[in-house]
C-alpha cells in the first residue's frame, strides 16, 4: 500500500478523531470497530478475543499491551493496517506508533461458538466481541495449565463470572469446562464471584 494512501488516511477526520483521543482504552476500542467496519467491506471477518475482549466488558479495568484480533483473511487485515499506518514488528506484532496500538493479527478461525459472540456498537461502526463464556474458560484453562499469570487470569474470569451472573449460559460454559478439565478453577472462581 503506498504512501500516498496512508497520508490520505492520516489526513481523515476518522484518523483525526482517534489521535485527539486522550484515554487509550477508548482509542483502542474506536479504531478497533472503525478497523472492523472496513474489513467487513472487504468480506472479512473480525472478532476481538483476548484481553482486549475482557477490558471492553470491564470498562477498561483490565488494560492490556496488545490487542488479539481472529480475522478470516489475514492478506487483506494486514494491507488495511499498513493503509491505516501500523508497521509489521519483527515479533509479527502491528503497531502504529501516532495512536500507540499494537494488534495481534490472528488468521485462525474463532475457537469458541460464534452464536454467541457479542456485539458491540461503536461509533457508528460494529464489533463483534469473544462470548464471556469462552473468555472466562480461556482464562481459567491459562491459570490451571500455562500459569503466566495465574493471579491475573483468575481475577478476569471471576470479574466477568460477577458482570455476567444473570445472563451467562452456564450450560456451555460448563461444557467448555469439561472439555478443557478446568470444572475444579471453574467451581472455585464461581464461588469466589458469589461472595464479592
Amino acid at each position: 500500500m503506498g504512501t500516498q494512501t496512508r497520508d490520505r488516511f492520516k489526513t481523515s477526520p476518522e484518523y483525526q478523531e482517534l489521535k485527539q483521543e486522550q484515554d487509550p482504552f477508548k482509542r483502542r476500542i474506536q479504531f478497533l470497530a472503525f478497523l472492523a467496519e472496513k474489513l467487513g467491506e472487504e468480506g472479512v471477518d473480525a472478532i476481538l478475543v483476548g484481553g482486549e475482549a475482557i477490558d471492553l466488558y470491564t470498562a477498561g479495568n483490565f488494560s492490556t499491551s496488545d490487542i488479539d484480533l481472529v480475522v478470516t483473511n489475514r492478506t487483506v487485515t494486514e494491507k488495511l493496517l499498513n493503509k491505516f499506518g501500523f508497521g509489521k514488528e519483527a515479533n509479527g506484532l502491528w503497531f502504529n506508533k501516532d495512536l500507540n496500538i499494537v494488534i495481534q493479527v490472528i488468521p485462525e478461525p474463532y475457537s469458541g461458538d460464534p452464536a454467541k459472540l457479542r456485539t458491540f456498537r461503536i461509533k457508528g461502526f460494529e464489533l463483534r466481541v469473544a462470548a464471556p463464556e469462552d473468555l472466562i474458560a480461556n482464562r481459567l484453562y491459562s491459570k490451571k495449565f500455562w500459569k503466566s499469570n495465574p493471579q491475573r487470569d483468575s481475577e478476569q474470569a471471576i470479574a466477568l463470572l460477577k458482570i455476567f451472573a444473570d445472563s451467562i449460559d452456564n450450560t456451555y460454559l460448563n461444557k467448555l469446562a469439561k472439555r478443557g478439565d478446568i470444572e475444579d478453577v471453574l467451581t472455585e472462581a464461581r464461588e469466589y464471584a458469589s461472595k464479592i
